[in-house]
């Protein structure tokens, strides 16, 4: 990220308050909150919860004052939180906007109920590029081919570019990791995560998952089972406070108008493309899938 870049998303998250609309994408570790002040983690609906220790009671309190039921968070590759509230609570379709929280330092472990001694670290250390994850598969979530990088919007399905590259060390480790691309998620504390297919787990992957807590190999027992994911989580390496948040364009619309050089560009190269029979185009050349 470039510095202007990064000290005018900054200055403007400073300004934000507790109930602000949120003013960039909505991405992030996901955290479930109640009233009664617990926070937790959660792989899936109806499975074991891994309570947050310690528990950031301020940040809790600041969530109650613009949800009174609490409810889903997510943190930010920056450590910013930021939750959906429903502007339309008496309508028979809600209606959702994204607001901000606060800030947190996520650090600490996750508790099983009753059983401390069995708690996963938030932001395990003394992991090198291309080992097993020690810690949950969770954070801020985005995808790549090759050089290109981008955020999807889950309700548009729209790609917005990365306005700033990443680092290349750490470019090149995903497409070591993962040739074909895919997506990655970076955690609060900055560390980057992919999977790779289990076919191309790291030599020493039985040892290294021998090493991982208990609650990590059920974690990737219930995402085999029942979430279908045939995928092992690694660690790709760290971004500096930095080199976060990241920040996305707008997606480019079929209808904006083109730039002098994408006009140029184009030009130059249908006219590279030489001379052709119209009656050698296919009236379906346009259009995905083809057919009607």
């Amino acid at each position: 990220m470039t510095s202007n870049g990064s000290s005018t998303t900054e200055q403007t998250i400073n300004n934000l308050a507790v109930g602000d609309i949120w003013p960039f994408h909505y991405r992030g570790f996901g955290l479930s909150t109640n009233p009664s002040g617990e926070i937790w983690w959660q792989a899936y609906n109806g499975t074991d919860r891994l309570y947050l220790d310690p528990v950031p009671s301020d940040l809790i309190d600041d969530l109650l004052e613009i949800k009174r039921t609490a409810g889903a968070i997510r943190v930010t590759e920056a450590g910013r939180v930021i939750t959906q509230v429903d502007t339309t609570p008496n309508q028979s379709q809600s209606t959702y906007e994204t607001q901000y929280v606060g800030s947190v330092d996520l650090d600490g472990k996750l508790v099983p109920e009753n059983k401390p001694g069995r708690a996963v670290e938030v932001s395990p250390n003394g992991v090198s590029p291309g080992d097993l994850w020690p810690g949950v598969y969770d954070g801020a979530k985005y995808s790549f081919s090759g050089e290109r990088f981008w955020w999807e919007n889950s309700d548009t399905k729209l790609r917005h570019s990365f306005a700033d590259s990443l680092p290349q060390p750490i470019v090149d480790e995903l497409n070591r990791l993962r040739r074909q691309g895919g997506s990655f998620q970076i955690t609060p504390a900055g560390d980057v995560l992919t999977q790779i297919p289990t076919a191309k787990s790291p030599p020493d992957v039985r040892s290294q998952f021998r090493d991982l807590p208990r609650e990590v190999k059920r974690i990737l027992q219930l995402r085999r089972d029942r979430g279908k994911v045939d995928m092992l989580p690694v660690y790709v390496g760290h971004l500096e406070p930095s080199e976060r948040p990241i920040l996305v364009n707008e997606p480019t619309r079929l209808t904006d108008p083109l730039t002098e050089q994408e006009e140029a560009g184009l030009e130059a190269w249908a006219a590279a493309m030489g001379s052709y029979d119209e009656s050698e185009l296919d009236e379906d050349d346009h259009r995905a899938g083809g057919s009607r």
